[in-house]
């Protein structure tokens, strides 16, 4: 029966093109006339993960404003300050937090940047800020998959595989910016149940790549992350994921978004590339 199963989701999908199936994903997230109609997005989530043999829980607050700002924050985690990625339609930052009890190891080695007792606020380089203009799209949890084609984007359906034991659809994203994104929505609820990326892109998937690439780190070719969608809640007629697990090269943390905050407006500190003293 699993063969047969197979088979008939295999045919369904020769049937359906990723237009129409992207489609469906809109209608089932909430809409797309909703979904762009998002101007503010706010969400606090707590990242667990182990760590030299320790469990440690790091809160993440992501912001956006449509087309004008995408803002990271992490807070600080055994010795070392906050640090955030920001990027606007003009511009990007990236703070290196403090290091305390680290030797001072920053870039550029023992009292380079982030290494001793104040952060570091490095601007990002042109093709670095135009790499990551898909992060001041505000359609909902997976913008990109929104009115894709409008936005520069392409998709490709290349199959059907089992996420979890979830029959999906596999859709390669290229996005304008030629980075690619492959994302597996469920056959029945056409809900996003995975999306995975390699090299830099798995970096910016699991949201250090800015931090990473400050830090002179080199990603493998072949590194790989995986965002796997464990449950969703309904926040404002909007679907957004709330329970995930993140697998980043060697590594799997458990994700939960505790407040997912729509058209509510930011705080005016998210604008501003400031570095907090102590």
């Amino acid at each position: 029966m699993t063969g047969l199963f197979l088979l008939l989701v295999a045919f369904a999908a020769q049937s359906q093109t990723a237009d129409e199936i992207l489609l469906k994903y809109e209608n089932a997230v909430g809409g797309r006339e909703k979904l762009e109609e998002i101007r503010y997005l706010e969400v606090y989530s707590t990242i667990k993960m182990g760590m030299m043999g320790q469990s440690i829980d790091i809160g993440v607050t992501l912001v956006r404003e449509k087309g004008k700002l995408f803002r990271r924050q992490l807070g600080g985690i055994m010795g070392m300050g906050e640090s955030f990625t920001m990027v606007t339609d003009t511009a990007g930052y990236v703070l290196i937090p403090v290091m305390r009890g680290f030797g001072g190891g920053g870039p550029g080695g023992p009292g380079g940047p982030g290494g001793g007792e104040q952060p570091t606020l490095l601007q990002m380089k042109d093709a670095d800020v135009a790499a990551q203009q898909y992060e001041l799209d505000c359609a909902g949890p997976f913008p990109e998959l929104v009115n894709y084609a409008a936005k520069g984007h392409k998709a490709e359906l290349i199959g059907t595989e089992k996420i979890s034991k979830v029959p999906c659809y596999k859709i390669k994203m290229t996005l304008k910016s030629g980075q690619v994104v492959t994302y597996y929505i469920d056959t029945q609820t056409y809900l996003v149940k995975q999306m995975e990326a390699t090299g830099e892109m798995a970096a910016n998937l699991a949201g250090f790549g800015s931090l990473m690439k400050a830090y002179g780190s080199n990603l493998k070719k072949d590194t790989k992350a995986t965002i796997q969608i464990k449950s969703y809640d309904d926040f404002k007629g909007i679907k957004y994921p709330v329970k995930l697990i993140l697998s980043f090269g060697p590594v799997e943390s458990e994700v939960e978004n505790s407040s997912v905050k729509i058209n509510e407006g930011l705080e005016e500190k998210w604008y501003h590339p400031v570095i907090k003293r102590g």
